[in-house]
Formats: C-alpha cells, sequence, structure tokens
C-alpha cells in the first residue's frame, strides 16, 4: 500500500510469520496445507497501547473484544484526508483504502493477528489437490446498502474489474497468477472484441448465486491471502455495470457492502458516514455516524483536536516532542508502532536528468539520514537503506550504507562521474504540511551544502500529489510503502517489475524483471528467501527508483472517549488508528 511522507509505523520482528512460512511452503504442493498454514497466526503485533482484551464473543475483526461492552449509538468527527480515488478496484494509496473499507468489505478479511477469516463468505475457501482451483462459497442473502442482492456475480465482477485494461487497477499484479488476467490486463490496445474473448477467458466464474470459482495458473503461496484485500471486494454490479466502466467520483451515488455508507459528501471538506444495517459481518457497527473532516495540515488538525472539534487525528510529527510534553495530549498519543513501512527518495528513473544512475547515487549518498530522523522526525523512525524490511529476509536495516548511505566524499564523486551540469534543474514535489516542509528544507540544505544543486520544491494537496505520482508527472517525491500482508512478495511484486500497475518510479532492469518472476512462482523456501535478498539489493544499489530513508511509525491523538480505535490499531491501519477495523469503534459511556 502506497503512502506518501507522513508518521508511520516502525517494524517488528516477523518469527513469528516465517515459522508459518516455513510450515507452509514444506506442503506446499498440497495447496490445502499451504491454506492451513495461511490460516493460522502470522506476524503482526498489538498496538502499544492496547487494552487487555476481554474473554467472550470474537468480533467483525476476529479476535476478541476490547476491554469493556461496546455501547451503540453515538456520533464523532475525525481528521482524514482528501481521497484521490475512491475505487478500490483501482487506487494503491492508503488514505483512499482507508475510506474505502469503512463502507466496503470482501468474501475474507485479515484479523488482528493476520489471520485470514471469512466476511462475506461461508467459510475458507476450498482449494484443489493440484493447488490451482479455488472454489468459495458466500452466505446466502447477502444485500447492498440499497437492499439489493450482492450475489457470487457480483465476486466475480471484482476480478474483472482489477484485471480490466481500462481502469488498470494498481494491484492488478498481485492477481496475474489468476488464469487469463495478466493477459486481459495489457490489452488496452487490442479492439473491443479482442478484450471481450479475453474477458471471457478469465479463469473467475459464477457457480451459482452464492458460490465462484477462481483457477490459477500454477500453485502460489501467498495467493489466498489475495482474496482477502481491498482490490477483491465485491463490485455493486448492478451501479458499476461493466468492468471498464467509470467509477463514480461522487461516492453517495455508489452502493456499500461495509459496515458503513455514505450519507454526503463535500469535495475537499468532509465525507459522512452513517451506519449500513445491510452490513453481514459478525455484529453491525456501534457507531451510528462518523464524519471525516478533511484537513490536510496537522498542525491544524492537532489544534482542532485540542479544542475538541475531533476525537481523532494524526499526530503532527513535525511537532511530537512538544505533543509528547503537553501533560493532556502526551497521554493521548498512541501508534501502531510495529507496523512495517518504508519512506524514501522516489525518483522517476526513466525520464532526464534521473534516468541517470550515478545522479541518484550522488542524492541518495547526500542525504544524512541519521540526522534526519534525530532533528526533522524527532528521532521517531529507522533510518535504513534497505528497502524490504529486514527482518522478512534476515537483513540489517543498515546494509547498504556503505553503498548508498550518508557519504558526502562519495556523494560529491558520483555527482562529478554522473557528467550531469552543476546547474541541474531539481523539482521536490511535497504534500503541504509542517513535516514535509521541515523535511524539504533539509534536503534542500544537504543537496546544496554538499553538491551546489539548488532544489525547487513544489507543494501541493495529497489528491494533486497522488495524480503526479500515478501519471509519472513528478522529478522527486518523498513517499513509501505499508506492507498489506507480511510477505517480501508484497514489497516488490508490481512495484518494480517492468511496466508493473504499482510501478511508477520508471525502474526497468531485465535481472530484476526475471528474478521478480521465479520468487513469485518459487515455493522452496530458502531460495525463495535468497531470491528476494538479490532484489532487494538490486534496487537499493541502483536507486531502481527509490532510495529508502528511513522505516516509520504513525503517530495519532486519540481520545479516550473513542474506543475501539487505539486497541485496534495494528500493521493493517492504513490511515488512522484501527480504520481497518470501524465497526469495533465505540464511545464511552
Amino acid at each position: 500500500m502506497l503512502t506518501l511522507s507522513v508518521p508511520v509505523e516502525g517494524t517488528n520482528t516477523q518469527e513469528e510469520y516465517r515459522a508459518v512460512s516455513r510450515s507452509k511452503l514444506m506442503f506446499v504442493l498440497g495447496l490445502l496445507a499451504v491454506f492451513a498454514a495461511l490460516a493460522i497466526s502470522v506476524a503482526c503485533g498489538d498496538d502499544d497501547n492496547s487494552s487487555t482484551p476481554a474473554a467472550g464473543n470474537t468480533t467483525a475483526s476476529g479476535t476478541t473484544p476490547v476491554a469493556g461492552t461496546p455501547t451503540k449509538g453515538g456520533e464523532i468527527t475525525v481528521q482524514h484526508r482528501p481521497f484521490r480515488s475512491f475505487d478500490p478496484h483501482f487506487t494503491a494509496f492508503g488514505r483512499d483504502i482507508s475510506q474505502q473499507g469503512m463502507v466496503f468489505r470482501g468474501l475474507y478479511k485479515l484479523d488482528k493477528e493476520d489471520k485470514m477469516q471469512p466476511e462475506l463468505a461461508v467459510e475458507l475457501p476450498k482449494i484443489s489437490t493440484d493447488g490451482k482451483t479455488y472454489t468459495i462459497k458466500m452466505k446466502p442473502n447477502l444485500k447492498w446498502s440499497d437492499g439489493a442482492a450482492l450475489t457470487a456475480k457480483d465476486a466475480v465482477a471484482a476480478f474483472q474489474r482489477t484485471c480490466n485494461p481500462v481502469v488498470a487497477g494498481q494491484y492488478s499484479a498481485n492477481l496475474f497468477n489468476i488464469v487469463g488476467c495478466e493477459e486481459y490486463y495489457t490489452s488496452a490496445k487490442k479492439t473491443p472484441a479482442e478484450q471481450d474473448t479475453l474477458l471471457k477467458a478469465l479463469g473467475v466464474r459464477q457457480l451459482d448465486d452464492t458460490s465462484l470459482e477462481i483457477k490459477v495458473k500454477e500453485p502460489q503461496a501467498t495467493f489466498a491471502i489475495q482474496l482477502a484485500l481491498w482490490f477483491s471486494w465485491p463490485l455493486p454490479s448492478h451501479v458499476v455495470k461493466a468492468p471498464g466502466d467509470a467509477w463514480p467520483t461522487d461516492p453517495t451515488q455508489l452502493v456499500f457492502s461495509g459496515p458503513f455508507k455514505v450519507q454526503s459528501y463535500k469535495d475537499k471538506d468532509n465525507l459522512v458516514l452513517v451506519r449500513n444495517d445491510n452490513y453481514a459481518g459478525p455484529h453491525l457497527a456501534y457507531l451510528d455516524k462518523i464524519t471525516l473532516k478533511y484537513i490536510e495540515d496537522l498542525e491544524t488538525a492537532n489544534n482542532a483536536y485540542r479544542n475538541s472539534e475531533l476525537l481523532m487525528s494524526r499526530a503532527n510529527q513535525a511537532n511530537l516532542d512538544v505533543l509528547r510534553s503537553d501533560p493532556k495530549l502526551g497521554k493521548e498519543i498512541t501508534s501502531a508502532a510495529k507496523s512495517p513501512s518504508v519512506q524514501g527518495l522516489t525518483m522517476l528513473s526513466n525520464v532526464k536528468p534521473l534516468d541517470n544512475a550515478k545522479l541518484r547515487a550522488a542524492l541518495s549518498q547526500a542525504t544524512d539520514r541519521v540526522t534526519l530522523n534525530k532533528v526533522v522526525l524527532k528521532d521517531a523512525n529507522i533510518p535504513t537503506t534497505t528497502w524490504i524490511p529486514g527482518d522478512l529476509i534476515g537483513v540489517k536495516s543498515d546494509v547498504f550504507d556503505k553503498s548508498i548511505g550518508y557519504n558526502p566524499d562519495a556523494a560529491k564523486k558520483s555527482f562529478a562521474d554522473s557528467g550531469v551540469a552543476k546547474d541541474v534543474k531539481l523539482t521536490l514535489t511535497i504534500l503541504d504540511d509542517a513535516q514535509n516542509k521541515d523535511i524539504a528544507a533539509f534536503l534542500k540544505e544537504q543537496w546544496n551544502k554538499t553538491l551546489g544543486i539548488d532544489l525547487q520544491v513544489e507543494i501541493v494537496d495529497s489528491p494533486t500529489l497522488q495524480k503526479k505520482y500515478e501519471d509519472e508527472k513528478y522529478q522527486i517525491i518523498i513517499q513509501g510503502w505499508t506492507q498489506d500482508y507480511p510477505d517480501a512478495e508484497n514489497w516488490v511484486d508490481g512495484l518494480f517489475n517492468t511496466g508493473g500497475p504499482n510501478n511508477h518510479y520508471g525502474c526497468s532492469d531485465s535481472k530484476l524483471d526475471d528474478l521478480l518472476k521465479k520468487a513469485k512462482a518459487n515455493l522452496n523456501e530458502e531460495s525463495r528467501k535468497a531470491q528476494y535478498v538479490d532484489i532487494n539489493k538490486l534496487i537499493a544499489e541502483n536507486i531502481c527508483g527509490m532510495a529508502p530513508l528511513y522505516q516509520q511509525r504513525i503517530f495519532y491523538l486519540v481520545n479516550p472517549k473513542l474506543k475501539g480505535a487505539a486497541d485496534f490499531s495494528t500493521s493493517q491501519d492504513r490511515y488512522l488508528a484501527g480504520d481497518w477495523a470501524v465497526e469495533e469503534w465505540y464511545l464511552a459511556k
């Protein structure tokens, strides 16, 4: 999941996940065993400030409830940022997925421990002995928020849309193992008749109103978990009637399958959600209404929180030391400290002048990650030069410090070797908030001092920045990735393949492409891990569009009256604490 430069979570050990991975890969020739392994506990620690779970019934998240008795009713207002797209089959950005996840849900979801749980499905999928056919049974009598029947036709339509060449879903590569998905996705230049033939050949079909079948090309250790992610959520096919149809820009024109539905929307102002009484999770949402107030600048948002206008906000990391020392607010800071997320210098590496690898290396070597973290980011993150978090593949966070880490002399040499003119024009595009402005000022000073470069800074709002990234109309941005599921594959597949749906870095390397293809189909854990170590090395040392800077943590301000948000804050947080389980939020009595 793509994240723009904001305070995001740090990493945790993945030993439990790796233990599961070892087990599942030993038995992967019989994919039933693989799926059994996926369904048991994998790594994802609890939030630092979580309450002790109470014994009793399981919640919609598949875990025991938070301490206390959740009460039904009440309205809250929380800070958010405007979405760029409300289409889950297209988007890759965390703030978009955060809002979509409040109103849409899928056949499966990951719970607090990253266990795969049925949501709209009756049970976990049945997998054929050869690992190539998945059969899914849905709950009977499912309904969209408008009362229309939600059937297997809608579930099938989701895969058709994510693989559609017009929609160009940014997570479509995650589904390329489905028979015909990649062929359909890459058919943009074919005739409508040819595209229709490819659509019909897609390996997803409806068996009856409540069941569907998915056929994959090869057994894949990580395929089942893709069915729990947003790009697989059922499509309201009575509203968006064809896979490539335009998605409504006004979310009030949609219908919903999740715990809430959209009541009203004001562009760049707010989104108002009310409980969806047709939600088919284990229980309905506790809250009556949630207003998402769009506030880009986190200092403004934090002031609104101080004034009791909001019950939750992202914390302004540029002012984190002040927040921590505040007698009241210091007690209300929470963070999902164990979520793997990495931010870096994202450089469009197929357009001049940043198509020059020596120039990219010079910029990386001229960036003091340690000082950036200590001074600008208030010592809240972990400086790093590895893109894939080290604990996933067994490397240290500073593994590439000697090659791309801070070294002014090496930076000067790389810049001289690049042959790029000293008056080269470079522009860093950032979000309009205090932290990003501080980062920009730091880079501008460092690069000028070391390389003599006069960095230009362009300040825009978040939808504009997302569009610039997706349209590849930028030079440098500060952006990163937050893990969707605990596997090295999630950090690279579709992001660094030549022409990958999420590859907006301009990264293209034939050796990298070959390794990515082999690793995705590899069922041997030891060699698969080695392949991802090599993949990580190629990305980092060639700075293939990305120079990692730091592993992050997200900090939130959460009012004690709002329960369930901090309690359910985990690696799955997309923008707000516990937003992946918004049905668990409630107001204390």
